[in-house]
């Protein structure tokens, strides 16, 4: 590292002082790449004694408990319940991150399906916890070594990018295979209108193998800690995907590169899929729809056809262009105001 600086330093001061003015400027970029390099080295290792410090935290604390095979399903239900109770907050609280600005859920909508679900997933939680204190089988060696910086941010990073693709066409399929659609994935888009609680509200079948599809990768290549923060990142981000508000951390509003729309999704995009059924099936990153020509963009124009939050009465034209019309204003007045 301290090489690294002296050559980008000696450089620099050849450039300066004592070469022709064609070789100044490449001098100057070979002066800037060396101390970057230098600087961006000496971050890694200032990352990598962070995430050193942070693992060895959870070893002391963590253990034994880090070694039950299904750790994770615990802390998954951890960043659920969490995650569920901070959009339920947003709702109660009527925050101005609300999508459909004309619906927001009941309490006694909230609790019809957040009890059923607390009680069947804690049941199930603790039901591992009693298998892994009772068989051996159910132990795993968690390693002493943590991952490097780099380490953990590719591979929770691929395994974000393999997940979403197979949950794209999971999810696809769910609707493209009548039998699916109509006695599997239905249970789950009986809301126009979903909310933190009812994100969670699916078929027995279609959670199981969400699960299993979805965390195939960091099964397979991922260090435990890796492994940990995909899960806690990737429940947060289902969470948000149907908890019919527009966040600031939803990757639709930080995952935008240049004129193009965002490639990140989000509860934004992911709104709309739950009235127009065809459009917009990724969780992580919109960028599958975009591609396989599924993508519709959130406009002010898009208006949910279903009296909320379920899909039992559509609304009258009546209804539809007065809160077509409404929405439109908004938006203008939004921006208008922010500009």
């Amino acid at each position: 590292l301290q090489f690294l600086y002296f050559i980008g330093f000696f450089l620099d001061l050849l450039a300066n002082g004592f070469l022709k003015a064609k070789m100044h400027t490449a001098l100057k970029w070979a002066a800037a790449v060396g101390t970057g390099v230098g600087l961006a080295m000496g971050g890694l290792e200032v990352l990598d004694a962070g995430v050193a410090a942070v693992y060895g935290k959870c070893l002391e604390y963590g253990m034994p408990y880090l070694t039950n095979k299904m750790f994770e399903a615990s802390l998954a239900l951890f960043v659920w319940f969490t995650s569920c109770v901070y959009f339920m907050y947003l709702d109660v609280t009527r925050s101005p991150t609300k999508i459909q600005k004309d619906y927001w859920p009941t309490n006694w909508e909230m609790v019809e399906v957040a009890v059923p679900q607390i009680i069947i997933y804690t049941a199930g939680c603790g039901y591992t916890w009693y298998q892994w204190s009772t068989d051996p089988s159910m132990t795993v060696d968690i390693p002493d070594t943590p991952p490097t910086f780099f380490e953990l941010v590719w591979q929770v990073a691929v395994s974000m990018v393999i997940g979403d693709f197979i949950l794209y066409w999971q999810h696809r399929w769910m609707h493209e295979i009548p039998y699916l659609r109509n006695h599997v994935h239905s249970v789950h888009h009986l809301y126009s209108a979903p909310f933190g609680w009812a994100g969670g509200w699916v078929h027995p079948l279609e959670d199981a193998l969400a699960v299993v599809s979805q965390t195939i990768p960091a099964v397979i290549f991922c260090h435990p800690m890796s492994r940990w923060v995909f899960c806690a990142i990737w429940v947060a981000l289902l969470i948000d995907e149907h908890s019919g508000h527009d966040v600031w951390w939803s990757p639709y509003n930080w995952m935008v590169f240049g004129s193009r729309d965002s490639i990140g999704g989000g509860g934004d995009p992911h709104d709309i899929h739950h009235y127009l059924v065809t459009k917009n099936y990724a969780l992580v990153f919109t960028l599958w729809d975009q591609i396989f020509g599924t993508y519709i963009a959130p406009s002010p124009t898009l208006v949910n056809p279903y009296v909320p939050p379920l899909i039992h009465k559509r609304r009258t034209a009546e209804e539809i262009d007065g809160l077509l019309q409404q929405q439109v204003k908004t938006y203008e007045a939004t921006h208008k105001k922010a500009e």
